[in-house]
């Protein structure tokens, strides 16, 4: 029994882990929203204006969304070891209209500091992992090799579609948009803005759930799986896109300097997001998966306290960065317009800092560090007690 418990924990700690790095990692994009001045937030992946430093700010943040939803489905796995099928579609299906229901009001309100949430809300990053939560509270009735199926078709297979429009469904245009389309559906006065199109993360969520039986291996075992499944992953992304053969609409092409080759190089489609980005950044999951794996010092223990408790830093995050980004732009220009809208836009042309990535790594920095002992706390409660609606933060 007690080697069981220590199998456990070790599983948990490499899951809680990664999912820490991620939530940091994250932060540090949506820092970028709120304190980016000029092309820093409005074109990081223009040729014509951007630099590698501010490239890889943006570009590394892409590791956020695919790992965490992959792990979503990996913890979907954890849960059902104690609950019926029923039970855990249930736990699925009402965590995902909960999730929903927040995106398009108290985040959406966290997002704007203003009534146009309302009139534009967003199919955001919440909203489509509650869609994915749906999504699996059916899919995990179907057969393993089913879900696999259904899993690696998305995935491999949605960049076909990429030349199909929405137009072409006539009334049912919002349906394709919805699924595979980034853009606008317009509902008499409401702009419903989807920027997360639901496939391929679907997908994604269901390969998580499918990974998750490989965490209850040995240890040496399930490193060995996550280890050469990522580089395989990494390395097959790399040639599909060295080749321009398949699995981005955007290719890349050599540039007038080395800098900006390797920028077209790795600027992958997030949205939808492209098979190219799903290899990289899943393959790179992984293999932080296996190296995580093991046993860690106290130098860890921010991160894994962190990764207990994703929900409760993403709530508090988004309006404390809010908050300090109106601030600055209060001292520094007297104005603040352009941060109390559904939409963010850039600094107006003309107000500057004059740096360019400070303001952000400052505002990552002490946002991070301003909400780990709240974490820790959250997460020494949930460790604690098994109330019900604990499951939901």
């Amino acid at each position: 029994m007690a080697e069981t418990q220590v199998v456990k924990k070790e599983r948990f700690e490499a899951l809680d882990m990664l999912r820490g790095l991620t939530m940091v990692i994250m932060a540090l994009d949506h820092a970028r929203d709120f304190f980016a001045l000029g092309f820093v937030l409005s074109a990081p992946t223009n040729l014509d204006v951007t630099n590698m430093e501010v490239f890889l700010t943006r570009w590394i943040t892409h590791f956020a969304a695919p790992t965490f939803i992959f792990l979503a489905g990996i913890g979907l796995f954890f849960a059902s070891g104690r609950r019926s099928k029923f039970e855990l579609a249930t736990l699925a299906f009402t965590r995902g209209l909960w999730l929903i229901f927040l995106e398009l009001t108290i985040v959406g309100f966290f997002w704007s500091f203003s009534s146009d949430f309302v009139y534009q809300p967003k199919i955001g990053v919440l909203f489509v992992i509650g869609i994915c939560m749906i999504a699996m509270a059916g899919l995990i009735y179907l057969p393993k090799w089913l879900i696999a199926f259904i899993a690696i078709s998305m995935i491999l297979g949605h960049n076909f579609f990429d030349g199909v429009r929405a137009e072409s469904f006539g009334s049912f245009a919002w349906i394709w948009q919805i699924l595979h389309v980034r853009g606008s559906i317009y509902v008499d006065s409401i702009e419903l803005r989807v920027i997360y199109p639901s496939i391929p993360w679907i997908g994604v969520m269901a390969l998580g759930y499918l990974f998750g039986p490989i965490t209850k291996m040995p240890r040496v075992q399930r490193k060995q799986i996550f280890l050469f499944t990522g580089l395989a992953f990494v390395v097959f992304g790399l040639i599909l896109r060295y080749w321009n053969i398949y699995g981005d609409s955007a290719v890349w092409s050599i540039q007038t300097t080395l800098e900006l080759s390797i920028i077209s190089f790795l600027d992958f489609t997030k949205y939808p997001p492209s098979l190219i980005f799903l290899f990289i950044f899943l393959g790179i999951a992984m293999i932080l998966m296996s190296l995580l794996d093991r046993e860690l010092g106290k130098w860890s223990h921010p991160l894994r306290d962190v990764g207990q408790v994703p929900f409760f830093f993403y709530i508090l995050h988004i309006p404390i960065l809010h908050v300090a980004g109106v601030g600055l732009a209060l001292y520094a220009f007297g104005d603040a317009s352009w941060l109390f809208r559904a939409e963010l836009a850039p600094t107006p042309q003309g107000y500057s800092c004059g740096f360019e990535l400070l303001p952000t790594y400052v505002a990552w920095i002490g946002v991070v560090v301003l909400l780990y002992y709240p974490s820790r706390w959250f997460a020494q409660l949930k460790a604690r007690r098994k109330d019900w609606w604990l499951s939901y933060l």
